[in-house]
């Protein structure tokens, strides 16, 4: 396997959030040319947080791509020049009103290197504490829930929890505490 050899970029769009490029690339095997497309955004956090009682801190919000309410964990971008651990505790902050007592980076992950060039930084957050109101963005509007530990699987099983990075976080979530059983 040879990796695409890219002879040209060029900026497609550029919005605040993502930018587009098209790719002119060459297969130095095949000899053939193709154009490919790479969605350019900034790299995520995404933060399972437990507070000090044992129970996930949950976030449920419009989203827009599905047009649906959905039951999330905190996660958010990474601003530029912001290191992954502080945008993992800002964003827990702002959306929830938590302050997390220990947190610690579960995985970073590509979050789809077919077109997208971003990663994925999920976090474990514990001993959360409520500690301030929500400071939410002005285009944000966020509930906050509280979740028994039991009740995760289910409610993934049964779609209430069905966006794909949520299910990973869950997923390794999971995998740490039953490699680490004093989580």
């Amino acid at each position: 396997m040879k990796k695409w050899e890219i002879l040209d970029r060029a900026n497609v769009i550029s919005t605040g959030v993502f930018s587009i490029q098209k790719l002119q690339c060459r297969h130095p095997v095949k000899n053939i040319e193709h154009p490919f497309y790479v969605l350019n955004t900034p790299d995520w956090i995404n933060v399972v947080a437990l507070t000090d009682d044992d129970r996930f801190i949950m976030v449920r919000q419009h989203r827009l791509g599905t047009d649906e309410c959905t039951l999330e964990t905190p996660a958010g971008l990474i601003n530029t020049g912001e290191e992954p651990l502080a945008a993992a505790i800002r964003e827990l902050r702002e959306e929830t009103g938590y302050t997390a007592g220990d947190i610690v980076l579960l995985k970073r992950l590509s979050a789809n290197p077919a077109i997208l060039n971003n990663y994925i930084y999920f976090y474990l957050a514990t001993g959360c504490k409520k500690t301030n109101a929500q400071d939410l963005d002005a285009a944000e509007d966020i509930g906050v829930e509280l979740y028994e530990r039991d009740l995760i699987p289910a409610l993934i099983e049964n779609a209430t929890i069905n966006h794909t990075i949520i299910v990973a976080a869950f997923s390794l979530y999971f995998t740490f505490a039953r490699t680490r059983p004093k989580l």
